[in-house]
């Protein structure tokens, strides 16, 4: 063994400290000669299993141990650092972390000295001499120092050291007072120094990371007493500069100490109970066999012998294996869930693969009906663990994982826990912060990263001229790059994984430390996912899917009107499903309503489940680009000819027109043609995925020669190993494909034969994101379906279907409307509906809404039906006050004088009149949308008529004039260019506008979303469509935008106005005189238009001394005088 060996050092795991990654701390230990490097964290494990597998890999002794604050009875501070001699060792250390979660305050972890030493044994103590009751102390209390030694002395015996640090000048003179007191004792020196980055030069990286993770300023952090530019990954020549030769050795000595093996390649699952008479892989055996019988039993068609054979086959597999625990726990969660009424999926990933799975209800798909191979699910030939990934209603997700809990024990089961890292936009901005620069110039670099998901600064730049070019011109983007490069995968905070859970056989921390998840008021394990499976537990995922309450609600709205439906039954060859994906109207259908899935339908022509499975598979960027999806399209729609390779192909492709689509296809392919096992053909299957050529190279013989076995020529199978290469990498796991495209085929058939009941489902799975429901409301009128208006005498908290088979607005959908006061308001409902607003804030202690949800409810119409609009908005606080004064007096027991609604004081009303457009504006506030109409609707009659909707506009070279509304706004950089792309609308349609860089910057502020605006530009052919079909299949570049007020003026040139014959006496008295106010001599002509209805006759005059002016206020008159539908604009 080398010299020496750095002991204490941490990595960026540490969260609040430490800048390196274990993988370069092993690389720097090694470079350095040293055969063995210690790792300690503060106070976690986060990091652990990586740094050992990456020192186990390099040759380097990993030395494992943990850098715990400590506190006394008397809450000194301090700091000890502790090594796992052994496995029991690291178990005690991951207790004592957990611990240390358990206990913190305001974010200081730290664990009790009576802890450490109640337990000694395993484990090796060093008291590093710069922790903070040693410098504190050293002078003023001798005596207490030389007590803590004693007491950890005793503790501790000869697995005790004193850390000897002198990175600092200000420790010098107190460690080697602290190395007399240690000597004095017998207690030896180690050399430490406390490592914190690996370079001298890091230093300053390190300290914005810390000011990063302090939310202060770099400059506030360069000259931190406390962390010094010493403390890098000093080599052995460096060190025995600083401290004595023992103190080098001791550090050797501790390493030969510590001999731990962290993951043995051993899994470890919670015993699962049977009764006596069984073993696990007997009851396995039984129950699958006993299920397989009933199943067969009720579907006497199927061939017995296949299945038995396949259910034989997966079961020596998973016993051979030692997986039968693993089954029969997943089969009991999901088993209770069901019991529970809490719907499960029908199986995700390669799990549906499984025929034990299927017989044990984990999944819903039959396997061999649907062509699934079990070994893509857990290959005999590989070790590999099982992994079921079972979706669960969102809304009961928690209550499985609460049961597993208390089954297993809630000391045996923790969700898993994750770690965010800095990235490379989010790193940037930091550095900016922390240097003292605008939040804008941050911002402007950050933005020139793509959003693509996992880049790396260094991708972006080299991809990017303008970053380039900025880094090469501009010393401060210079000086946040370099800092942001150096910091870029750093770990920035803890938290934990939406569908991971780790269930152990005992207590949780013999196998992973814990954290605690503050969000959740829960633990989750310090190791991530892998890293869980790497120590030996087993990783369960319990994902919620939102799909999955959409269609339970749906089917209990659906089974108040029929009581006989059951979803399990419906027929999958339904061709009026099948119309309806189809024909695009595929809003809400899970998998298959993005605007690129509805034109993939479109061209596919799905007429059966078949199709549906592979449109799932199909709509990824690989097939999609590679042209497999356009082959199926055409070989399925008879443009193209479907031919195999080979005959034994056919088989194999038949179902997808000799195409390959599915990874499954894949290994069949390699069964059939050069005699793989399954097992075998899953391997060729992940090494074709993961294009390593010397791999390849290899699998290409063996598939070679199994096929010149089976007497095809080398020529083709050359030829057909390479074209299956060539789509391997775009197959898809056709078990996935299968279970969701039965989600989306249930999604499909409620939508089309009970679609109030389904869109009002989705809308209540919606209804806390009202930015979300819009177009499932213009849905509405797409499937032919009713969606009535918020009413406070019918509507409830949620979406409901109502006896006329409409749609209810849910309230509490409503901006600033909470479910609970609803649900009082519904309470009070069920004694008779509400009369008048005096009424409802009688019953209604509208305390528990609020001003802002009465507002709502009132701009949003909710009171329609029991008085005026612009009386409930005017008049909503007075009502508040009321009812608030009467219900206060109820709760003291004042009940005598409020017996009646009368007895309410409401204070003088003061009622303001809006304008339909203003109450338009206002729904806008409630909704998030515009509900009864859409803005243009209004704007539309007072426009020239010569002004086309969208959904009649036609491509042309000429500008035309489009009145608008802007629903979203994109602005998009691209090095030094800008593009502003616009998502208008009126109301028949949407179409996109595109915005030169040079009118968007004269005319900001017009381009603000939902505003109303006129919108200059020629108009050309879209092939892009929406998923609401609302496209029209046309787009405009704009070449101008003006307000609509201006806009009427240059739009529009003559009004006629229709007088029936009948009126003209009534403006010879008198009315004529308020027509004449109009006259402007800015305004626009005038022509009258006198019909006699009763002699279908007309007259039209010019009035040319007569002119009208294009205000609101006009059009208020004109509606007056004539009626709205009695004028026209030109």
């Amino acid at each position: 063994m080398s010299d020496f060996v750095q002991l204490q050092v941490k990595s960026h795991f540490s969260i609040s400290s430490g800048l390196p990654d274990p993988k370069d701390i092993i690389e720097t230990a090694k470079n350095n000669n040293m055969s063995a490097v210690g790792l300690t964290d503060k106070n976690s494990f986060f990091g652990l299993v990586k740094f050992y597998r990456h020192a186990i890999n390099s040759g380097i002794k990993p030395i494992c141990g943990i850098d715990l604050d400590l506190r006394k009875d008397n809450d000194e501070k301090s700091n000890i650092l502790l090594f796992a001699k052994n496995k029991k060792g690291l178990e005690r250390l991951f207790y004592l972390s957990t611990e240390s979660f358990l206990l913190s305050e305001k974010g200081e972890k730290y664990i009790l000295e009576s802890e450490i030493l109640n337990q000694p044994d395993d484990l090796i103590c060093i008291l590093p001499s710069d922790c903070e009751d040693f410098q504190k102390n050293i002078v003023s209390k001798k005596a207490q120092i030389e007590s803590k030694m004693d007491r950890f002395h005793s503790a501790f015996n000869g697995n005790l050291f004193v850390g000897s640090t002198c990175y600092q000048n200000q420790y010098l003179e107190s460690t080697s007072l602290i190395a007399d007191l240690a000597s004095n004792k017998s207690i030896p020196l180690v050399a430490l120094n406390n490592v914190l980055f690996l370079k001298k030069d890091d230093h300053l990286a390190h300290q914005a990371k810390v000011a990063i993770n302090n939310t202060s300023l770099l400059k506030d952090e360069i000259d931190n007493p406390n962390i010094s530019n010493e403390q890098y990954f000093k080599n052995f020549d460096q060190m025995k500069e600083l401290h004595p030769n023992e103190a080098l050795k001791n550090s050797v000595h501790i390493a030969k100490m510590c001999n731990l093996i962290v993951g043995e390649g051993e899994y470890f699952l919670p015993s699962f109970e049977v009764t006596e008479s069984n073993t696990l892989d007997g009851f396995l055996k039984k129950i699958s066999s006993d299920k397989l019988g009933l199943y067969l039993d009720k579907n006497p068609k199927l061939i017995k012998k296949d299945y038995t054979e396949r259910l034989e086959k997966e079961l020596k597999i998973i016993i051979d294996k030692g997986y039968p625990g693993y089954f029969l726990i997943v089969m009991d969660f999901v088993s209770w869930a069901k019991d529970q009424n809490i719907p499960v999926g029908p199986g995700r990933g390669s799990g549906a693969g499984s025929l034990v799975a299927f017989v044990l209800s984990i999944t819903s798909l039959d396997p061999l009906k649907h062509g699934l191979l079990f070994e893509r699910f857990l290959n005999p030939e590989r070790p590999s663990l099982p992994d079921f990934d079972i979706d669960f209603c969102i809304e009961g997700r928690d209550k499985v994982i609460e049961y597993v809990q208390k089954k297993y024990g809630e000391k045996s089961v923790a969700q898993i826990g994750t770690l965010g890292t800095m990235a490379a936009r989010g790193v940037t901005r930091d550095v900016t912060r922390i240097l003292g620069k605008p939040y804008g110039f941050g911002d402007m670099i950050a933005k020139m990263i793509p959003l693509t998901p996992g880049i790396k600064l260094n991708e972006a730049i080299n991809d990017s001229d303008e970053m380039k070019s900025l880094i090469k011109e501009n010393d401060e983007a210079a000086e946040v790059i370099d800092l942001a490069l150096k910091l870029e995968g750093c770990a920035r905070s803890i938290g934990k994984h939406a569908a991971g859970v780790v269930i152990a056989p005992n207590n949780i921390h013999e196998f992973t430390p814990l954290h605690y998840d503050s969000e959740t008021n829960s633990m989750a394990t310090q190791l991530d996912m892998y890293d869980v499976e790497d120590v030996g537990l087993v990783k369960f995922d319990f994902l919620g899917l939102r799909t999955l309450t959409v269609i339970n609600n749906a089917v209990k709205s659906v089974e108040k009107i029929d009581p006989k439906f059951r979803l399990k039954s419906i027929p999958f060859d339904d061709s009026k499903v099948y119309e309806l994906l189809s024909s695009g109207k595929t809003k809400g259908i899970f998998q298959l309503e993005s605007s690129g899935m509805i034109d993939l339908i479109k061209r596919l022509k799905p007429e059966n489940f078949s199709d549906i499975v592979a449109l799932v598979a199909l709509y990824r960027p690989g097939p999609l680009n590679s042209g497999m999806a356009d082959d199926y399209i055409n070989r399925k729609n008879g443009r193209d000819s479907i031919s195999y390779q080979h005959p034994e192909l056919k088989k194999v492709l038949n179902e997808t027109y000799g195409v390959f689509v599915y990874q499954e296809q894949v290994m069949e392919a390699a069964q059939v043609l050069a005699s793989y096992t399954l097992g075998d053909a899953d391997n060729l299957r992940r090494a074709m995925g993961k294009k390593k050529a010397d791999v390849m190279e290899e699998e290409k013989g063996s598939f070679v020669t199994g096929c010149k076995n089976n007497n095809i020529s080398e020529r083709k199978a050359v030829e057909i190993f390479d074209n299956i290469e060539k789509f391997a990498g775009y197959g898809f796991n056709k078990s996935h494909s299968a279970a969701y495209a039965l989600i989306a085929y249930q999604t499909a058939y409620l939508k089309t034969h009970y679609p109030s009941h389904f869109i009002a489902s989705v809308l209540s799975s919606e209804q806390d994101k009202t930015d979300k429901l819009e177009p499932h409301v213009k849905d509405c009128s797409l499937m032919d379906t009713v969606i009535l208006a918020p009413n406070i005498n019918s509507s409830y908290a949620t979406f409901i279907v109502n006896q006329n088979n409409e749609i209810e607005y849910g309230l509490a959908a409503l901006k600033d409307v909470g479910i609970k006061f609803i649900e009082e308001v519904c309470n009070q409902r069920k004694l008779g509906p509400f009369q008048d607003l005096m009424d409802f804030a009688t019953r209604v202690d509208l305390r528990k809404g609020g001003i802002r949800a009465l507002q709502s409810l009132a701009k949003s119409g909710a009171f329609d039906g029991i008085c005026d609009r612009d009386i409930a908005i005017s008049s909503m606080r007075n009502y508040l006050e009321a009812s608030e004064q009467k219900f206060k007096s109820k709760e003291s027991g004042v009940m005598e004088l409020f017996s009646s609604n009368e007895d309410l004081k409401i204070g003088k009303l003061q009622i303001n009149k809006h304008s339909d457009s203003e109450k338009l504006k206002m729904e806008l506030e409630s909704f998030g949308f515009y509900f009864s109409q859409h803005p243009i609707s209004l704007v539309r009659k007072t426009l020239s008529s010569k002004l086309k909707p969208i959904k009649k506009l036609v491509t042309t070279n000429t500008d035309k004039f489009i009145p608008v509304l802007i629903n979203h706004k994109r602005v998009i950089k691209k090095g030094s260019n800008m593009y502003v792309f616009l998502e208008v609308s009126d109301e028949t349609g949407v179409i996109d506008v595109s915005v030169p860089n040079e009118l968007y910057e004269e005319k900001k502020p017009l381009f603000k979303e939902n505003t109303i605006a006129m919108i200059k530009g020629t108009i050309s052919a879209d092939d892009y469509r929406r998923e609401n079909l609302e496209d029209v299949g046309i787009k405009v570049r704009a070449a101008d935008i003006f307000p609509i007020d201006t806009a009427r003026n240059f739009v529009t040139s003559q009004i006629k106005i229709s007088v029936p014959i009948s009126k003209i006496e009534a403006l010879a008295n008198g009315k004529f005189s308020e027509f004449e106010e109009l006259n402007s001599p800015d305004g626009i002509d005038v022509t009258l238009e006198f019909r006699d209805y009763a002699k279908n006759l007309s007259t039209e005059i010019k009035v040319d001394s007569f002119r009208i002016s294009l205000e609101d206020s006009t059009f208020e008159k004109l509606d007056k005088l004539f009626g709205e539908e009695n004028y026209t604009l030109f």
